[in-house]
């Protein structure tokens, strides 16, 4: 059996620092630029209000999408994911805080 097993010892990827990402309450979601290139998977955490989150490319809204929660702490996705990931704050503008690891 192969496995490819990334987070049993993180290592935070020392190429680049932490990136905040500011989500508004309308338009079609906002999402990160970019991460570097040997970025396995990211740790985000929701900061002041909550969030909706999409993966398939479709805008997050009201009826469509992920409620992420303020209060539940830190979400890890992997690189993919969240570079798929559109945002948008449900009851006031948000930010979003990414870390990146190997």
């Amino acid at each position: 059996m192969n496995s490819l097993v990334t987070n049993l010892y993180p290592r935070p990827n020392g190429t680049t620092s932490g990136e905040n990402l500011s989500c508004a309450t309308s338009g079609s979601g906002v999402s990160f630029a970019a991460f570097a290139s040997d970025t396995k998977y990211v740790m985000i955490d929701v900061q002041d209000n909550n969030v909706i989150v999409t993966f398939d490319g479709s805008a997050p809204t009201a009826s469509n999408g992920h409620l992420l929660l303020k209060e539940k702490g830190l979400i890890t996705l992997s690189a993919r994911a969240a570079k798929a990931a559109k945002f948008l704050g449900v009851s006031g503008a948000s930010i979003i805080h990414v870390s990146q690891f190997v």
